[in-house]
């Protein structure tokens, strides 16, 4: 077969498969806008509605990693409500969920985030929101004796959080998400709350026991009985 004659004929297969998926980019690229845009629009004060979450959860296009409706929904109540600075262990679609409805309050979050190209993801998506209060920094996972977790900018980071969502770091790190209570304790007053995503599996279950008998917080487990569809409400 003539070699020239090969070429054309596969370039002609792979131009429509280019084609679909620069169009399916570029309309999940504007339902996102459109749903941000609804999110942006509503009241300060108002949640947004689970249809309208589901909604910015599809346009994210992350389905594997980002937090399921009801903890979505339930972030989003305490991110209207919270008197004070907001902490977010492991970034993503609840850094925009989050920071927008936050800062029509003047709450500021504070995003750990690990890995270089999600980093990147999310800080393109708050530079074209234009959000100031939500300070996202690159923090490597980096060694605590026994354990590893975040190198948060402490000397810039608030004394005092009154929420903390932790959906990181990955179950795979060593300790897991341990980590928050030695190297954040200080900066977790009585009455604030922790977020805790996937708290059905047995990492988390052990983390939790670990986290009450060391330091007293007590949690309450929300969602279906499914190991990672599940999430703790944690009093501090």
């Amino acid at each position: 077969m003539n070699e020239a004659a090969v070429i054309p004929s596969f370039l002609k297969s792979l131009l429509p498969r280019t084609a679909k998926r620069v169009a399916k980019e570029a309309w999940t690229k504007r339902q996102f806008r459109r749903a941000l845009q609804k999110l942006a629009d509503l009241p300060p004060g108002q949640t947004p509605t689970a249809a309208l979450l589901a909604e910015l959860r599809l346009a994210w296009a992350n389905d594997a990693y980002s937090g399921r409706i009801d903890y979505l929904m339930e972030m989003a109540r305490r991110a209207v409500s919270t008197p004070g600075p907001i902490l977010e262990c492991g970034s993503g679609l609840s850094t925009i969920l989050v920071g927008l409805l936050a800062a029509r309050r003047g709450i500021d979050v504070w995003s750990l985030e690990h890995i270089p190209d999600w980093h990147a993801r999310v800080g393109s998506v708050l530079e074209y929101l234009g959000i100031s209060t939500v300070h996202l920094h690159l923090a490597p996972l980096r060694s605590y004796g026994d354990l590893d977790w975040y190198s948060p900018p402490l000397a810039s980071m608030p004394h005092a959080f009154r929420l903390v969502i932790c959906d990181g770091p990955p179950g795979t790190t060593r300790g897991g998400r341990y980590g928050l209570l030695p190297v954040m304790r200080a900066r977790l007053p009585k009455s604030s709350l922790v977020l805790l995503d996937d708290a059905g599996r047995p990492e988390e279950q052990n983390m939790i026991q670990r986290w009450a008998a060391e330091a007293g917080w007590s949690a309450t487990l929300q969602g279906p009985d499914d190991p990672c569809s599940r999430f703790a409400i944690i009093s501090v």
